[in-house]
């Protein structure tokens, strides 16, 4: 990714996981560290930052932002969002900069509510694996950001991974039940064979070694082929053969409309999650200590 040829100061509220890898990832795609700020109220976190990105600057309160920030963004908690919203409406209330929130479940409605009016709002929903540059992101603008916006939106969330750009806000609810939550989906099926395996014979370390590279290996095939993982799945499946005989006993389950009621019962979640009135203080979909 090309560095910009201006100075695009860009503000974090929130130093935990999501934060450090929003950093990682704008640092590695060439963003000079003396134009990213981070807030964070927690002194252990900013003892933390200060460490891991000592040129980077890091404050612990939000009257220390710079007033030429283009973007700010909100990597932190649901259930503090209306308060970090406000000290920013009063910082920035007359230049209104971007806000790129990766808040869980929390509509851009009631973030221009607490911001007041003006502010352009792109909402995203990642999900674990940003924390391995590996991760994938849904965004979706409000009305008010313009096409540069979106390109320095988009420039901060590809750092870590995949992102796709929706028209509806409402479909982050979809969003959030396939990849929000999606990573621990994979991580039941890989525990899952993983003491299989080890119940067959393999030892700890050659089960989880075997699994994960095989898990590896098949998304690889997926993402990078010309089949789809129907074609691939009968391609591996021979008549007769172990993997027909495996499949056979996840058919008689029927693991398709398991796995199809279990996202849709997260998306109804996610739906309800994000239009209450007041932003849940359960834990939710890829909200991973931000």
């Amino acid at each position: 990714m090309n560095q910009p040829s201006e100075k695009q100061d860009i503000v974090i509220f929130g130093g935990g996981n999501m934060g450090q890898a929003l950093i990682g990832g704008l640092l590695d795609s060439g963003c000079p560290p003396d134009e990213i700020t981070v807030i964070d109220t927690d002194p252990s976190t900013c003892s933390t930052l200060e460490k891991s990105f000592p040129q980077c600057r890091v404050h612990a309160e939000a009257n220390c932002a710079p007033l030429s920030a283009q973007v700010v963004v909100l990597a932190i908690k649901p259930q503090v969002v209306r308060l970090v919203c406000e000290q920013i409406s009063a910082r920035y209330g007359s230049v209104r900069p971007l806000i790129v929130s990766i808040a869980a479940g929390t509509l851009t409605r009631d973030i221009g509510t607490w911001l007041g009016a003006g502010f352009p709002v792109v909402r995203c929903m990642p999900n674990l694996p940003v924390l391995v540059r590996c991760g994938s992101t849904g965004l979706f603008a409000g009305p008010e950001v313009s096409e540069a916006q979106r390109a320095q939106a988009e420039r901060i969330l590809a750092g870590v991974g995949f992102t796709l750009w929706l028209e509806q806000e409402a479909l982050l609810d979809a969003v959030t039940a396939v990849s929000g939550s999606g990573p621990a989906y994979f991580f039941y099926l890989i525990e899952a064979i993983l003491e299989a395996g080890q119940s067959l014979g393999l030892n700890a370390d050659q089960a989880r070694q075997l699994t994960v590279h095989t898990a590896l290996g098949a998304a690889k095939l997926v993402e990078q082929g010309d089949q789809d993982p129907h074609a691939l799945r009968r391609a591996v499946t021979s008549k007769g053969g172990t993997t027909e005989a495996a499949l056979e006993i996840l058919e008689q389950q029927d693991m398709k409309k398991i796995f199809a009621t279990a996202i849709h019962h997260a998306a109804q979640k996610a739906e309800l999650l994000s239009r209450s009135s007041t932003p849940s203080t359960e834990t939710r979909a890829a909200d991973a200590d931000k």
